[in-house]
């Protein structure tokens, strides 16, 4: 108790009825779950099998029960804690009562594999085209039913078809003695609605049930915790969680679990963990200023623990081009890294912002991993394009043509693969010449015209938009029904518009591409010392000294959205973004950004504007206090005096920016016909 503060303490003590503790980022919301176990046990409360702590990863409960082994009045209760994943509880309690709930022992659990093997069988069986009806589709689609909760058919309201592949789906899993993930806790809630006995047993069993992560619920997990409460007047719940960091509505989180806490227990306390010990007063004021935008929230004040340490501004910088924005990210990281990049993290609201800073990175030497995203040259239909293009250009590249044959099919199995090898040839040349059958032959045929175009006298991005054109693969993700299929055609159109284009041949490409796939990058797993790139969503729980928050424009972030709360979310998601950082964030935005090859003009996200101007930088240079024991001043950057993201109207072209200059003419980029070069006297500054 001596290490808790006084907000802290209540939360620990606080040990009868409902309870919600709202603990904002870096307020120790670990060391009081650790801490309120040890006090539960350490003054007999409660015997160890008697406490119910629910995490969301294996991690973390793994580091809870650690922590609390670390108290040796109590150590040696540890291993009797019911203290684990949602998933990994039921599970357990699943095994103890497999036959009452209506599975035979030593039930099997399906991977998403082999969902797909299952429900790929169950759409043919029915008589349905699994092109329509993808298994891949059909995995996301069931699991998003399960996570709600939903169980009963009467409730599902889904067409006829879909009612029969979830009806067959789920027989065919009984048939097999196994459940998918998302059985996992509905087989519980059957369990317990099906046997009042077994129900009561938990329900006496758990006198004090705590919840790690609340705001990540989803319905069905809900649905757990009321079940195992519903009797008691005033139970002894106690869940953990910030709903201004709920940021996973798009895997079935629910946010009006935390919202509405209060009405699911009535007579709940609600306990604020305000104090950070992660950032400084700054970085803390714009992260407020910036959620208190927000209508869904119950509402809370992150307040530095040490008030003196105001520490410096958020910076708010804006670049001509997503290449300045990378190349200054770069500059600032190698003249401030003193070898200990791991202190520095480039979050990204979407996957395909990385490669700008992957390209930068590696040209310049320094060192990164890529979090929580796949590298853009380590994605599939990225290595597919390749190996088209590394066909076109090399068509005795055997291994190439492998991986393309069956992209899409074409009736190519091992057996044909075979013939071509035992010819001795390279393939491109045996399936010229293979006996083949007639709609082998006609796909043969298809697939060597393809490739037979006149590409060495057409601009690079041209003749490869036309070779994946003729060979069919755009098409086949065109008139694909997985999920990200739409994301795959998004970083095709990248590497064409924002790679190929700007090499003079397909050989100097591929050159680029080589050095890209090899990377030492590729095995860095062990590497600690890295800058990190990530995904906001994957830097939940992560902390780092510096804080690089590119690409924040309209349409990127906040990205396209329709409604209110998916706005709300997003900006959830900036808030998250912000206090990943100890002592400095900055933020980028670029004028103009190459999208799927278009040069577009941007607009400045609204979460900046959103941002109180007291914790933001309105200097001309960029200089930031370092941390060290010198304490001396580095300067970063300091920006040019130059026009360059000034406004200017032009009598014919109308308004724009200014996005380069050279001279005595200017490069802008024109609201409405796009970047033109124009002599400066030919234009008014606004």
């Amino acid at each position: 108790m001596e290490n808790l503060n006084d907000e802290q303490k209540l939360a620990v003590t606080t040990t009868d009825g409902p309870l919600l503790v709202l603990s904002g980022a870096g307020t120790g919301k670990t060391r009081v779950l650790t801490s309120r176990v040890a006090h539960i046990l350490y003054n007999n409360l409660a015997r160890p099998w008697e406490i119910l702590a629910l995490t969301f990863t294996n991690r973390a409960a793994n580091e809870m029960r650690f922590r609390v082994a670390l108290y040796k009045e109590i150590s040696h209760l540890c291993a009797d804690l019911w203290m684990g994943t949602f998933h990994s509880i039921c599970l357990r309690i699943l095994r103890s009562n497999c036959v009452a709930a209506g599975l035979q022992p030593n039930f099997l659990i399906y991977g998403e594999d082999d969902q797909k093997s299952v429900l790929k069988r169950v759409i043919v069986n029915l008589g349905l085209d699994v092109k329509e009806f993808n298994p891949s589709d059909w995995v996301d689609n069931i699991s998003n039913i399960k996570d709600k909760g939903l169980f009963n058919d009467n409730a599902l309201n889904l067409s006829e078809n879909a009612q029969k592949i979830m009806s067959a789906y789920n027989q065919e899993l009984v048939r097999l003695n196994a459940v998918d993930f998302g059985d996992i806790i509905l087989y519980v809630l059957k369990l317990f609605e099906n046997n009042p006995e077994i129900l009561r047993k938990y329900q006496n069993q758990f006198k004090y049930i705590l919840v790690d992560e609340f705001q990540d619920t989803n319905g069905a997990q809900m649905q757990f915790l009321r079940v195992l409460t519903r009797d008691k007047d005033m139970p002894n719940i106690c869940c953990v969680g910030d709903d201004d960091q709920s940021i996973y509505s798009w895997r079935g989180a629910e946010i009006r679990n935390i919202l509405e806490f209060e009405k699911t227990y009535p007579g709940a306390k609600i306990i604020r963990l305000e104090t950070n010990y992660r950032s400084t007063v700054n970085i803390l004021g714009a992260a407020n200023s910036l959620i208190k935008n927000n209508m869904g929230r119950l509402g809370k004040d992150l307040k530095c623990n040490d008030a003196s340490q105001t520490g410096e501004p958020v910076y708010v910088f804006q670049l001509p081009s997503d290449w300045d924005e990378a190349h200054f990210i770069t500059d600032i990281i190698l003249k401030n890294a003193n070898n200990n990049f791991a202190s520095f993290a480039v979050l990204i609201r979407a996957g395909a912002i990385s490669r700008t800073f992957e390209e930068e990175f590696t040209s310049r030497g320094v060192p990164y991993k890529l979090v929580g995203a796949t590298k853009f040259y380590d994605r599939a239909e990225i290595r597919d394009a390749i190996a088209y293009i590394r066909l076109l250009v090399y068509p005795f590249d055997d291994i190439s043509f492998e991986r393309v044959i069956s992209k899409p099919r074409r009736g190519f199995g091992d057996g044909a693969i075979a013939k071509l090898r035992a010819s001795g040839g390279h393939f491109m040349d045996a399936l010229r010449n293979a006996n083949l059958s007639s709609k082998q032959q006609i796909a043969a045929d298809e697939f060597l015209s393809a490739f037979d175009f006149d590409w060495q006298n057409m601009q690079p991005k041209d003749a490869v938009q036309q070779l994946l054109e003729r060979t069919g693969y755009l098409k086949m993700w065109r008139e694909s029904k997985e999920n990200d299929a739409n994301e795959r055609l998004e970083h095709i159109r990248e590497l064409i518009g924002g790679v190929v284009s700007k090499y003079d041949s397909l050989a100097e490409f591929l050159e680029h591409a080589a050095l890209m796939m090899t990377d030492d990058n590729d095995n860095e797993s062990e590497e600690k010392n890295v800058v990190s790139i990530m995904t906001i969503h994957a830097a939940k729980g992560l902390e780092f000294n510096t804080v690089f928050l590119p690409a924040w424009e309209e349409g990127i972030f906040p990205n396209d959205k329709k409604s209110d709360s998916d706005i709300e979310e997003e900006r959830r998601l900036a808030y998250v973004a912000i206090t990943r950082a100890r002592e400095r964030v900055i933020i980028t935005h670029a004028m103009v950004r190459t999208v799927f090859g278009q040069r577009l003009y941007q607009n400045k996200s609204r979460f900046i504007d959103e941002i109180d101007k007291q914790f933001m930088n309105n200097n001309d240079i960029f200089e930031a206090r370092q941390n060290t024991t010198q304490n001396h001043k580095k300067q970063f950057v300091k920006k040019p005096e130059s026009v360059v993201g000034k406004m200017v109207c032009h009598a014919q072209m109308g308004n724009g920016v200014v996005i380069a200059e050279n001279e005595n003419t200017l490069t802008i980029a024109f609201k409405k016909i796009g970047i033109k070069n124009v002599v400066r006297d030919f234009v008014k500054f606004i």
